[in-house]
C-alpha cells in the first residue's frame, strides 16, 4: 500500500465515523423529543386527575414537573407542589395522583411532593397603640 492509498482509507474511516456519530445524535434527539411529548401527556393526565377529585376542589396544588427518562424501565418522576390546609388533604392529593397513574400509565412512577400543610390560623386581635 502506498502513502496516498493509506490517506484515502483514513479519510473514509473518519467520514464513516462522523456519519455514525451524526446518526447516533439524531436518534438520541428523536428519543428525547418523544419523551418530552410523553411528559406533557402525563402532566395533563395528572392535572385532570386533580381537577376531577371533588375533595380537592379549590386546593392550590399543581403538577410542577414530569420527567420521563430516556431509557425505558426507569420510573417516571412526577413533582407536585402547593399548599393544603390539612395532612389528610395532602394524603388525598397523593392518593389521587397514585390512582390516576395506576389506571392510566403502564410504567412505574415516583412522586416528589412539595405540598406544604398550612394550618388555618385563628384571626388574632388587632392591637392598637394610643
Amino acid at each position: 500500500m502506498t502513502e496516498p492509498d493509506g490517506t484515502i482509507v483514513l479519510i473514509l474511516l473518519v467520514a464513516g465515523a462522523c456519519v455514525l456519530l451524526l446518526a447516533l445524535i439524531a436518534k438520541i434527539l428523536d428519543l428525547r423529543l418523544r419523551r418530552d411529548g410523553e411528559a406533557i401527556a402525563v402532566r395533563g393526565l395528572m392535572s385532570d386527575a386533580l381537577e376531577r377529585d371533588p375533595s380537592l376542589f379549590g386546593a392550590p396544588v399543581t403538577v410542577v414537573r414530569v420527567r420521563v427518562p430516556l431509557w425505558t424501565g426507569s420510573p417516571v418522576t412526577i413533582r407536585i407542589a402547593g399548599q393544603v390546609s390539612s395532612d389528610q388533604l395532602r394524603k388525598a392529593v397523593l392518593e389521587s395522583i397514585r390512582r390516576a397513574a395506576k389506571s392510566d400509565l403502564t410504567v412505574a412512577i415516583r412522586i416528589k411532593s412539595r405540598i406544604k400543610v398550612r394550618r388555618a390560623e385563628a384571626p388574632s386581635a388587632v392591637k392598637t397603640s394610643r
